[in-house]
């Protein structure tokens, strides 16, 4: 799964002290028609803001994706699939779970390199499927990490409109350039993983019922 998604989703920590204005958090993100043709032309969106006095941020971002919302939710709510795409996630476990899905409990281990080793998180997600993933800290390397990830179809084009909100509270100290390398590569490196790995299996899939309806259809 991915949170960092993560997350993808409850997930994806490659950013983790990146803000935008503080009364966004508790409020949808309503894009605006010149952001939609952003998202349209394939930019990652990211609004954030760095702040010099506080050890803790929240950040927002949205990419366009030419998959089904059903292959991207399977993407971000399957550990295997999260291994496979999400960068720097080392590890990923789902520790407990609900009888029916509906909620998992998962361990992360991020490991940024030399200023960043061996971060290790649990969070528990709770999923709508096909549309949204809500995930809250528990325990591990981070005093908070909690967020959500959406998924709604893109107005007036084939594809789905993914949006990431996140509020994270590091244990520790994080200097302004790892924030600002975090917030200008990490971040859309992440949602560009998810767009490739996503549109690479929705092709994958449509070609797989394409094959199979030539077969029935074959005398």
């Amino acid at each position: 799964m991915a949170c960092a998604m993560p997350t993808a989703f409850g997930r994806f920590l490659v950013v983790f002290c990146l803000l935008w204005s503080p009364s966004s958090a508790a409020v949808d993100w309503d894009l605006s028609e010149s952001q939609f043709e952003m998202l349209k032309r394939g930019e990652v969106l990211v609004d954030a803001d760095v702040r010099r006095d506080e050890n803790r941020g929240d950040v927002r971002a949205a990419v366009s994706i030419a998959a089904s919302r059903d292959v991207i939710y399977a993407a971000m709510s399957s550990c295997p699939a999260a291994l496979a795409f999400v960068p720097h996630l080392k590890h990923c476990v789902v520790l407990e779970a609900a009888q029916d899905q509906s909620w998992q409990v998962i361990e992360h281990l991020v490991d940024l390199g030399w200023y960043l080793p061996g971060t290790r998180y649990v969070f528990r997600a709770e999923y709508d499927p096909g549309r949204s993933v809500r995930f809250e800290h528990l325990r591990g390397d981070l005093s908070d990490n909690r967020g959500l990830w959406e998924l709604r179809p893109a107005p007036g084009w084939e594809a789905t409109i993914v949006t990431y909100r996140v509020h994270i509270v590091p244990r520790f100290y994080v200097p302004q350039w790892l924030i600002r390398q975090s917030l200008k590569r990490e971040l859309p490196a992440l949602l560009e993983a998810l767009r490739q790995h996503s549109e690479t299996e929705d092709g994958s899939a449509r070609s797989e019922i394409t094959l199979r309806g030539n077969l029935a259809a074959k005398p």
